[in-house]
């Protein structure tokens, strides 16, 4: 009986220990997808304070803050974070 007891106490401990420790993160960047000219998805991050752009002529990826302009570029999708 007391080993049962230890164990179930043992087993809550642990949930309720990863239960707070998910609790506590927060996301620090943007999951940016977009599509090349010959179909293939890409997939980057960018910081929370930034913009995804992506260039389709040379399949560049880029990060600017949202401020700016997505110049000669297309402005990329943003995934919200899983």
């Amino acid at each position: 009986m007391i080993r049962m007891t230890l164990f179930l106490a043992t087993c809550a401990m642990i949930a309720a220990t990863s239960f707070s420790a998910q609790a506590g993160k927060r996301y620090t960047h943007n999951l940016c997808r977009a599509v090349t000219t010959q179909g293939q998805p890409v997939t980057f991050r960018c910081r929370l304070s930034q913009k995804c752009c992506f260039d389709q002529l040379t399949n560049q990826r880029y990060c600017v803050s949202k401020a700016a302009t997505c110049t000669l570029m297309f402005p990329a999708a943003i995934s919200p974070p899983l």
